[in-house]
């Protein structure tokens, strides 16, 4: 009986891995990402170069999650238009955050600097101090996230 429940486990666990290659990530040339997402690095990380670049695979779509020498990691959607850049130890850029919400940061905390922006249906962001900002997607003020 345990030699049976062993060879069903093993069985199993093949068939899952399995499933999970299907849809392996993949780490990619930095010339295959979108040219969006290239122009954008240039522009916006001119002191910085790509590390790797990694096509993630989630369900029925995928993402680029590229790593860069200076310590930021971007994600971009498919159509190459970022998702979420991250830098925790000198903060995103300020020519990446939309201006209505550079300003509020700047205004009402002075101390601290964005290091964690991500966009989807609204825009999130993470200061230094830990501290989570949402705004709408047009860059207003919605509330402290808790």
């Amino acid at each position: 009986m345990k030699k049976l429940i062993t060879m069903v486990a093993i069985a199993a666990a093949t068939l899952l891995s399995l499933q999970s290659c299907e849809k392996d990530d993949r780490l990619i040339n930095p010339g295959d990402l979108p040219t969006t997402s290239s122009n954008f690095i240039t522009a916006n990380f001119p002191n910085a170069t790509i590390r790797n670049v990694v096509k993630d695979y989630d369900d029925a779509t995928y993402t680029y999650q590229v790593s860069l020498s200076d310590g930021t990691f971007i994600e971009f959607r498919k159509n190459g238009e970022w998702k979420e850049i991250e830098n925790r130890t000198s903060g995103v850029p300020n020519s990446v955050i939309p201006a209505k919400i550079l300003e509020y940061v700047t205004t009402n905390y002075p101390d601290n600097f964005i290091v964690d922006i991500e966009k989807d249906h609204q825009i999130d962001v993470e200061l230094n101090s830990g501290l989570d900002l949402d705004f709408s997607s047009d860059g207003n003020f919605i509330r402290v996230d808790i």
